[in-house]
């Protein structure tokens, strides 16, 4: 009795467009990027729009801070501690603590500027 009520509700399902196997493309055959979820989606639309959104090395091609125009980082808090590696050896890290109002501060080869956003102050 149970399984011929389950295969009703199943039956049911389908015939509204809600069961699994009910939905399909305009072509029959389900695509890829229809039937991917989560992450795989996420990759699979990036693709479309021409980006990698694994890419972790896009801010080694940002531009680099200079006195005219800084790298601006943002903190929740009233200051900042910066490292920034040596032009020369990568291995040397300069560190500064960027202070919130105080005009652009050289750290290594750049410049930073220390800019206060809303949030924080709890743990």
């Amino acid at each position: 009795m149970l399984r011929a009520l389950a295969n009703k509700v199943a039956m049911t399902a389908m015939r509204r467009g809600e069961g699994s196997f009910a939905r399909a493309s305009s072509t029959g055959v389900i695509t890829n990027l229809e039937n991917a979820t989560g992450l795989y989606k996420e990759e699979l639309e990036g693709k479309l729009r021409g980006e990698d959104i694994f890419d972790h090395h896009a801010f080694l091609r940002a531009p680099q801070g200079t006195e005219e125009s800084p790298c601006v980082v943002e903190s929740t808090m009233e200051y900042r501690v910066v490292g920034s590696p040596d032009p020369d050896d990568d291995s040397i890290i300069h560190w500064g603590r960027l202070e919130e109002g105080a005009p652009p501060m050289k750290i290594g080869s750049e410049w930073f500027v220390h800019k206060r956003v809303a949030g924080g102050g709890h743990h």
